[in-house]
């Protein structure tokens, strides 16, 4: 399994627009920004939170600019 192919399947429910497209765009070479958000629901993160870190994590090895943006507890 190579890396992409990796990214876009393992972990993942589903892919927007969708699988084939995403995967086109990534072996062009160009480069996307990501970002996922992470409303904590306590003071910390947990193991829950790790499987979002992780696949961010995937991005940033392939090249791509991934921001992390973190909840702040309040209503």
């Amino acid at each position: 399994m190579n890396d992409i192919d990796e990214l876009l399947t393992r972990g993942v429910d589903t892919v927007y627009p969708t699988k084939d497209e995403l995967e086109k765009v990534l072996k062009s070479g160009k480069k996307l920004r990501v970002y996922q958000g992470f409303d904590p629901t306590s003071p910390e993160l947990h193991i829950g939170h790790l499987v979002g870190l992780r696949k961010l994590r995937q991005w940033q090895k392939l090249g791509h600019e991934v921001i992390f943006l973190s909840g702040t507890l309040r209503g």
